[in-house]
């Protein structure tokens, strides 16, 4: 297909956003759509080689192969995921903007969040390109679709009228061919079933930190955005409903530690425009290598928007992931689903009914129990060792809640009782509110500043892609 400017421009950004050098364009290429180096152009701007690897495909009528390869190749690129989307609308609507323009402005206000109009000018908002671009920045909100697509489906509706027969007919023809379940959005508004908006929208930050081969304790990181946790909303498979987070003025491609922290607070200030009214407060979840997970992730110290610095294990549900699961030779996913969907079952109970106590064993009787319980979740008063990490993963076990330091406090296993008499879907609340409980406190003998909690749900993971060490 012959693309526009504005098509053209779209596409640039998100491969470049997906691929931000010449060396991860080209391990695409090569993986994903099977292009030789020597088929990449080569310029000193990346501008140029991007751009000029666009016309190349487009001279070929293979701009859908290139766009379908950047996203396999990089799956929870929110760019890259918008891009079909709004590619699609541009095409249908575009022949018809001279024409219809007061019918589409019409439409896409309507489309608008209820205080979006406020906040963007859309009075002066006359053409299809900027219309398109407002839509991709709303929030989604708990529609399941985008507000791109709602608004293609709403100008067919509203137009109706207005479109000959053979320009309705070629706008419903190109909508049921690009977008999913387009004739549930003809339904007429009258008969449009209304989505019940809930309150407490779940919805998770997640970031996955992994070491890099040629550097001592310095990082690579990643981190996507699940603005909407139903379970039926988002799939780590394909990408859907995830949003790529990129790290912000950062020439660097690795980080210490100590600079995560600051990474964090971009990754909370970019999901903001994400959060609605209905959205519960961010869930955290940060998967590390196993020399990492006794960190203490929740004390570091986030300082937004010249706010107080307070530790972020106090302000959010903070967790940590083992990264040895995301790996395609993990061994044990099927027992992992079993145990999941066995401590679904047990939500009316308590956590220490479900819990097993481990301080007691080695790590190969502790491996031994486990499996001979089947455990679901595990109890430590103590520091896990590398070998106790490892036993967790080898038996899949779902949650582990420990204290990363021994106290000398002889109250701290009743305090760590009382905080395991709630149900197992709370468990994660009560910690935070125990972070929070004792962060006044300075004595280093409160639980609150040493409580760990590993919560390992099996569906919520970083959309899959090769997790190899970048070198």
């Amino acid at each position: 297909m012959d693309l526009s400017g504005y098509e053209i421009k779209k596409i640039r950004k998100a491969l470049k956003s997906a691929y931000p050098t010449r060396d991860k364009l080209i391990i695409m290429l090569r993986e994903e759509i099977d292009i030789d180096e020597s088929e990449v152009p080569q310029d000193s701007d990346y501008e140029h080689v991007l751009f000029d690897l666009i016309r190349n495909f487009e001279s070929q009528g293979s701009i859908k192969k290139l766009i379908d390869g950047a996203r396999r190749g990089n799956p929870g690129n929110d760019l890259l995921h918008k891009l079909s989307t709004r590619i699609n609308a541009f095409q249908i609507l575009a022949p018809l903007k001279e024409k219809y323009i007061k019918q589409m402005k019409q439409s896409y206000l309507a489309c608008c969040p209820e205080d979006w109009d406020n906040n963007q000018n859309t009075e002066t908002t006359d053409e299809l390109k900027q219309i398109l671009d407002n839509l991709e920045d709303m929030p989604q909100g708990s529609n399941p679709y985008t507000h791109t697509e709602q608004f293609v489906a709403r100008f067919l509706t509203d137009a109706a009228n207005r479109l000959s027969p053979k320009e309705l007919d070629k706008l419903n023809e190109l909508g049921k061919r690009y977008f999913k379940n387009f004739d549930k959005l003809l339904t007429p508004k009258d008969e449009t079933p209304t989505i019940e908006r809930t309150q407490n929208i779940p919805n998770h930050l997640i970031v996955h930190l992994y070491p890099s081969k040629q550097q001592n304790k310095r990082y690579f990181i990643s981190a996507w955005f699940i603005s909407d946790g139903e379970n039926d909303k988002f799939n780590h498979q394909t990408g859907e409903g995830y949003k790529f987070l990129e790290i912000q003025e950062q020439e660097q491609e690795t980080f210490t530690l100590e600079q995560i922290p600051s990474l964090i607070e971009d990754y909370l200030r970019q999901i903001t425009s994400y959060l609605t009214d209905f959205s519960s407060q961010p869930t955290i979840e940060i998967f590390l290598p196993y020399e990492l997970l006794n960190e203490p992730i929740d004390t570091w110290r986030i300082e937004q928007e010249e706010e107080l610095p307070i530790p972020i294990g106090s302000l959010y549900k903070v967790i940590v992931r083992s990264s040895r699961r995301l790996e395609k030779k993990y061994p044990n996913r099927h027992l992992w689903v079993q145990k999941w969907k066995t401590l679904k079952e047990l939500t009316e109970n308590t956590c220490s009914v479900c819990c097993t106590s481990g301080d007691r064993y080695s790590w190969e009787k502790l491996l031994y129990k486990l499996n001979l319980d089947c455990a679901v979740a595990l109890k430590l008063m103590k520091p896990p060792s590398k070998e106790i990490f490892k036993v967790m993963n080898q038996t899949a076990i779902p949650i582990a809640l420990w204290l990363r330091q021994e106290l000398e406090n002889l109250n701290h296993r009743l305090e760590l009782d009382e905080l395991l008499t709630c149900s197992i879907t709370e468990l994660p609340e009560q910690v935070k509110r125990k972070r929070l409980c004792d962060f006044p406190e300075k004595s280093e003998q409160r639980i609150g500043h040493h409580l760990s909690l590993l919560w390992e749900n099996p569906y919520i993971l970083p959309p899959q892609i090769e997790y190899t060490t970048p070198s």
